[in-house]
C-alpha cells in the first residue's frame, strides 16, 4: 500500500492514467499549485467535481510540458495521468486542497486480460461516426490498459468514465465498456447524420 500526501485539482474532467491532457490554468491558487509542482517535479491529484462535491476515486498528474507561460501567471500546461487514488483525508491548510491518498493497485496484470471482439467492433463504429477515421491500434506495450484508452477517446458520460477509473480489473473494465458503447452507438449514429446534413466535418460532442 503506497500512501502520498499531494495538491488536489477538482475539475469537471476525468483522467485516465498515461492519458494526456491540456490544462490552462488561471485561478491564483492553482497557478500557486502548480508552480510549486514545477519547482519540486512533483504530482498532483485530478478530480471529478460534480454538484454534490469531489469524487473520491481520482489520478494523479505530472506537468509535462509548460506550453506557455503569461506575464500575470497564467499558464499553459500539458500533463500526463499516472495512477488511479482513493483520498483518505483532505487538508485545507494552503489556499488549495491537499489530500492524504492510497494508490490503488490492479487485480491482476492488465496486460494479459483478452479485449472481447464485440468492444472492439463498437469502438471503431463510435470512433467513425463520432470523429470520421478508424481509430488507431493500442499498442500494449505502451498502453497497460485497452479500456482506459478506449473511455479516454470517446465522450462517454462523465459518470461512465469514472466508474472505469475505479475499477481495479481490466477484463471487468473492459466488460462493462460493452453496454457504454452500446448506449453510445446510436448518439453517435444521431451525430453523424446532424453532421452531414449541416455539412460539417469537425468533432462531435454527444
Amino acid at each position: 500500500m503506497t500512501v502520498l500526501r499531494i495538491p488536489l485539482f477538482p475539475l469537471p474532467l476525468v483522467l485516465f492514467p498515461h492519458a494526456n491532457l491540456p490544462l490552462h490554468i488561471f485561478e491564483p491558487r492553482y497557478k500557486q499549485m502548480i508552480r510549486e509542482c514545477i519547482d519540486h517535479e512533483s504530482e498532483f491529484g485530478i478530480v471529478l467535481i460534480r454538484e454534490g462535491g469531489a469524487m473520491k476515486i481520482g489520478c494523479t498528474a505530472a506537468v509535462v510540458e509548460l506550453t506557455r507561460q503569461y506575464d500575470d501567471g497564467r499558464m499553459d500546461i500539458q500533463v500526463e495521468g499516472g495512477s488511479a487514488f482513493e483520498i483518505q483525508e483532505v487538508f485545507k491548510e494552503k489556499p488549495y486542497l491537499e489530500a492524504r491518498i492510497e494508490l490503488l493497485a490492479e487485480d491482476g496484470d492488465p496486460k494479459t486480460a483478452k479485449i472481447p471482439q464485440d468492444l472492439l467492433d463498437l469502438y471503431g463504429q463510435c470512433h467513425m461516426l463520432l470523429f470520421g477515421s478508424d481509430p488507431e491500434a493500442i499498442d500494449r506495450d505502451e498502453n497497460e490498459s485497452v479500456a482506459f484508452v478506449i473511455a479516454d477517446s470517446l465522450p462517454l458520460d462523465l459518470e461512465e468514465k469514472q466508474i472505469i477509473l475505479g475499477m481495479r480489473s481490466e477484463n471487468e473494465r473492459l466488460a462493462r465498456l460493452v453496454p457504454m458503447l452500446q448506449q453510445l452507438l446510436p448518439r453517435a449514429e444521431v451525430r453523424h447524420r446532424m453532421r452531414q446534413k449541416a455539412g460539417g466535418n469537425g468533432h462531435a460532442r454527444v
